[in-house]
């Protein structure tokens, strides 16, 4: 009995620390995608802003839940152990709900995209309330080095009226490979794409999301396995706990009952 509640009490803190280790990592991850989705902002329609955040608050209560399952095996209480297998039902409910939400989203990122990208060449280059397209577009094209929405040329284009109506024949700065001030003048007039991003930025973009979103996806899947497993472990545990402090109190009772008839046959 001894060794099989220790193996038990092993195997729960191995889980819980494993948890621990997950909950970092997911709420790492989904800071950093966070920062990145944020700034293509309007160029995806800002959907991405909000799933992120949540995937990094999992991250977060998984990391402190985490801790709290391991002061439970560790001590053996079972009432640090309810806190913990009640939390983590309740994070395991609400990660289930991101992962289809995001897988949800990984089937539907075209349109997003092609819409806030389609928006983002139409209004490059405009002021005031407007910019936060430029500033979209920037980062994507600098980040994933691409330039337009399928290629430089369509800065020559209606797609980008505004940029065509004020610097037709040139493209973006931040469409050069090595970024200086008008590097991007004249490009297209001079047909010359030397030192220019050529791919598009519609492809590449989707590309990396696709990608990102079925990591982060498939990580919370496979961190949901080992959270349930991490469950179930301790349940087993917290009934182990629970009876061994009722043992405990039920001697306890037992003894006091023995010591009070002592005292009155002394007496």
């Amino acid at each position: 009995m001894v060794v099989q509640d220790g193996r038990l009490n092993c195997a729960s803190y191995a889980l819980n620390i494993a948890s621990w280790v997950m909950g970092g990592a997911l709420g790492g991850v989904g800071a950093f995608l966070y920062l990145i989705t944020h700034k293509m902002g309007a160029a995806i329609n800002n959907e991405l802003d909000p799933i992120m955040l949540v995937i990094t608050a999992l991250g977060g209560v998984l990391f402190i839940v985490s801790i709290l399952g391991m002061c439970g095996a560790c001590h053996r209480k079972s009432m640090l152990l309810s806190g913990f297998i009640a939390a983590m039902i309740l994070v395991l409910l609400a990660q289930f709900a991101a992962v289809v939400i995001i897988f949800t989203f990984e089937s539907s990122v075209h349109y997003y995209l092609g819409d806030g990208m389609g928006h983002s060449m139409l209004f490059y280059g405009k002021g005031g309330e407007q910019k936060k397209f430029t500033d979209a577009m920037d980062f994507i094209q600098e980040t994933l080095k691409c330039c337009g929405k399928y290629g430089y040329m369509e800065y020559n284009t209606k797609n980008a009226s505004n940029w065509l109506s004020t610097k037709a024949g040139s493209v973006p700065d931040s469409c050069c490979e090595k970024k200086t001030e008008e590097c991007g003048k004249n490009k297209i007039t001079n047909s010359d794409s030397s030192g220019l991003f050529t791919r598009g930025c519609y492809v590449e973009t989707k590309a990396f999301l696709e990608l990102y979103l079925t990591v982060i996806g498939g990580a919370a899947l496979l961190f949901m396995f080992i959270q349930l497993l991490a469950v179930f472990v301790n349940i087993a545990l917290h009934r182990r706990c629970k009876e061994h402090e009722d043992y405990q109190l039920q001697s306890k009772k037992v003894k006091e009952v023995k010591d009070k008839g002592d005292l009155k046959v002394t007496a």
